[in-house]
């Protein structure tokens, strides 16, 4: 059981649920954030899927298409690139101290 990844998730939530009761964060801006999050992911996906699909196949073109748009959904989230970003950064940091551990 990803015990570790479940403690990070809850403590996020909390965090959040707690700004959105004391009125830190209104829906408007949680939903924003989720989104671009969710944006981002997909983008992840889809340039996963650019590299593992056959070249110039129907299938490749479309990913393409889809990561273009997802893409332009991305820049014109503005500033809230900056959560996504983040995130991958301390997800990045993590692994690599993680690693330097790790005999």
């Amino acid at each position: 059981m990803p015990r570790r990844s479940l403690a990070v998730l809850a403590a996020g939530c909390v965090a959040v649920g707690a700004l959105a009761a004391g009125g830190a964060a209104g829906l408007d801006g949680l939903m924003r954030a989720t989104s671009t999050c969710l944006a981002a992911v997909t983008l992840a996906g889809l340039l996963a899927a650019l590299m593992l699909l056959p070249r110039r196949t129907p299938l490749c073109w479309a990913a393409v298409g889809s990561a273009a748009i997802t893409a332009t959904v991305l820049v014109l989230s503005g500033v809230l690139l900056l959560i996504p970003l983040t995130l991958a950064a301390a997800a990045l940091c993590f692994q690599t101290f993680r690693r330097a551990r790790v005999p």
